[in-house]
């Protein structure tokens, strides 16, 4: 057959196909089935799925009420700060200062809710010392050119040591009863912090995928240079995503505060891996570029599952803290594999 005939098969083939309503949609059906299981977000549905099967039968403790509301809210904890810290993985940067924002927001809310200010105010302070603390991550990665990484392990020290000085290792309590209905009241028999992950995740989603401002936070991911010759305001929108991601952990600051009725000192300590972990298993890329509000929910369910599984297995705590690191390691490996897989294409 030479190559005239060869097109003209080909060009027919084509023209049957497209002609053929029945045809073009099953190849549409398999296109489809193909895009999901091949999604990050799928494999982690059906691991998460297993892992309840196993744990249901290992553990009777497992299908009770009271640990679905303990894995409810350790999952609400982790996805909070992971929807806001995947602004900043999306732009292509990291923020380690999660946790000792976590532990700051918690202590402030709580210092001036026991002196006897008023919650929302208390609250609202909470939120303003996180996006500060994002400020300043983003303006010193911005304008001085220092990496994320360097910056925000600085912060992270300073924000600890502010906790833990300022009331000299002490924890805060006395709180108001108003205040500490948000960590243990349900609305329709859900807990609140997951209502709000519930909210935010569909809040964060729309702003990623549906508005100009989320198209650049994946611009500036894929490469700040093209991102500064199409127009976008890098500096500025690099600051955005690291101010909400500190206001996005103040929130699970002041939700954990409400949640354990004090406030510590050593609140949210180590939290930043959980929550990196949890993005990155979620197909978050640490290179930047890519990431979505719904792998970062399931990551962290994963990882509330598995906490919770390994506490009810009788898992010593530093066994816990090995398999988080297992986790991050073994979801950056897959994540290069998957780049390189994909640049290959």
């Amino acid at each position: 057959m030479n190559e005239n005939q060869e097109a003209g098969v080909i060009t027919a083939s084509r023209t049957q196909t497209d002609s053929n309503p029945a045809l073009v949609k099953q190849g549409e059906s398999k296109g489809f089935l193909a895009r999901v299981t091949k999604a990050p977000e799928f494999r982690l549905m059906l691991i998460s799925l297993a892992a309840l099967v196993f744990l249901s039968l290992r553990s009777d403790a497992f299908l009770t009420v009271n640990n679905f509301r303990s894995v409810g809210l350790d999952f609400a904890f982790i996805a909070i700060a992971g929807l806001g810290l995947l602004f900043v993985i999306v732009v292509g940067g990291i923020d380690l200062s999660i946790g000792a924002n976590v532990g700051l927001s918690g202590m402030v809310a709580a210092t001036l809710m026991a002196g006897g200010t008023p919650v929302v105010i208390s609250v609202l302070a909470a939120l303003a010392v996180g996006a500060v603390i994002g400020a300043i991550n983003g303006g010193m990665n911005t304008i001085f050119g220092i990496s994320s990484f360097v910056v925000t392990l600085a912060t992270l020290q300073i924000a600890r040591g502010i906790t833990v000085g300022f009331k000299q290792g002490a924890s805060v309590s006395g709180l108001p009863p108003s205040f500490l209905d948000i960590g243990s009241n349900n609305v329709l028999g859900v807990p609140i912090p997951v209502v709000i992950v519930a909210v935010l995740a569909v809040v964060v989603t729309f702003v990623l995928r549906r508005t100009a401002v989320g198209r650049e936070f994946y611009a500036i991911g894929g490469s700040r240079q093209a991102a500064l010759m199409a127009g976008v305001v890098v500096r500025r929108r690099v600051v955005a995503a690291f101010i909400l991601s500190g206001v996005f952990a103040a929130l699970t600051g002041v939700l954990i505060t409400a949640r354990l009725g004090s406030a510590v000192p050593n609140a949210g300590l180590g939290f930043e891996l959980t929550v990196i972990a949890a993005a990155v298993i979620g197909g978050a890329s640490l290179s930047g570029g890519s990431g979505t509000a719904v792998g970062v929910l399931l990551g962290a369910f994963l990882l509330a599952l598995v906490n919770n599984g390994l506490v009810l297995l009788s898992v010593p705590t530093y066994w816990q803290q090995a398999f988080v690191g297992c986790v991050i390691l073994i979801a950056a490996i897959l994540d290069r594999l998957r780049r390189r897989g994909g640049a290959s294409n």
